[in-house]
């Protein structure tokens, strides 16, 4: 079984909702950690758990919730680890933590996941380890095509999540907060702290600060860039509502050439793959998608329990 990081900081990069820290924001009544974490423990792939973030707020709602005699009885073993200033920190310094006795394998893999997916199911997390296991890579990202997507949107007068999608020749997709990683074998680590604080595609000046430093940094790489102008292009072209003008765009950038690019830069082999079920894609970034997520809920989690159980090729 693999070993999981659960996800839980307040630091850094990351984003709070209603002025609270997203870990803790309750969605049917539970906090959203306690949601991941439970999701975590029913998954047959995942063993240890690592839940890092504000470890003494982390004991208390995992003692109000009950999720630690759960975690024994799902023979887990659940270790709350106290957070550091990044996300880059709190992945690596935790891998390092659970890594076993003796010489440090680089082929250890690692799924990290964070807790603002209060919607995500063991079937989806199963289905993402095993497809990643198979691509045999250092870095796997999951990916969600936007038709698994449709059913959250809004419609009728009922509240939904209209997430942004990137463009590539084969279809539009959203990354989906799933990544298994194996991070000794991942040379420059450091730019997966860079890719996950410019994540928005929508905000330009982000943007533009991490292709000066690629600029000065990964000049032979220079290449990525104009591929990253590319995605953003065809972003901007679908949401203003040229749809033709966006395909044309698109069919110019395919995901092998996204994996290529992602590879050269982290110096490791990358690749994506996608997953069908949607609820790791439905990230609670804003008072918005709570709202939704909390008159949603419990429609939006049956569902995906009718919804094909079953990963598509990413490329």
């Amino acid at each position: 079984m693999i070993q999981a990081v659960l996800v839980a900081g307040d630091r850094g990069a990351s984003r709070s909702v209603r002025g609270e820290s997203k870990a803790f924001l309750p969605v049917a009544g539970r906090p959203m950690v306690v949601h991941v974490l439970e999701a975590l423990l029913y998954t047959p792939e995942v063993g240890e758990i690592f839940v890092v973030g504000d470890a003494p707020r982390l004991e208390k709602t995992f003692a109000a919730h009950g999720v630690l005699p759960l975690a024994a009885t799902r023979g887990r073993a659940v270790h709350i680890i106290p957070q550091r200033s990044s996300l880059y920190e709190n992945v690596w310094y935790t891998f390092l933590r659970g890594l076993p006795p003796g010489e440090p394998d680089p082929s250890h893999p690692l799924l990290v996941v964070p807790t603002d997916v209060p919607l995500i199911v063991p079937d989806e997390i199963s289905a993402f380890v095993g497809r990643a296991l198979e691509a045999d890579a250092d870095y796997v990202i999951g990916l969600t095509p936007e038709r698994s997507l449709e059913p959250y949107r809004p419609v009728d007068g009922e509240p939904g999540v209209d997430m942004a999608c990137f463009n590539v020749a084969e279809g539009r997709f959203r990354q989906n907060n799933l990544h298994l990683v194996r991070p000794l074998s991942i040379g420059n680590r450091h730019y997966v702290q860079d890719m996950y604080e410019n994540r928005y595609q929508k905000q330009l000046g982000p943007m533009l600060g991490l292709f000066w430093r690629l600029l000065r940094k990964e000049a032979r790489n220079l290449w990525v860039v104009g591929f990253y102008v590319v995605l953003h292009l065809a972003g901007v072209l679908h949401r203003r509502g040229y749809r033709r003008a966006s395909d044309l765009v698109r069919g110019l950038a395919r995901l092998r050439t996204v994996e290529r690019g992602m590879s050269d830069l982290l110096r490791a082999r990358v690749r994506c793959v996608s997953t069908e079920l949607g609820g790791a894609a439905l990230d609670i970034d804003n008072e918005a998608d709570l709202e939704a997520a909390e008159a949603m809920f419990g429609r939006w989690k049956a569902l995906q329990s009718r919804l094909p159980k079953r990963l598509t090729p990413a490329a």
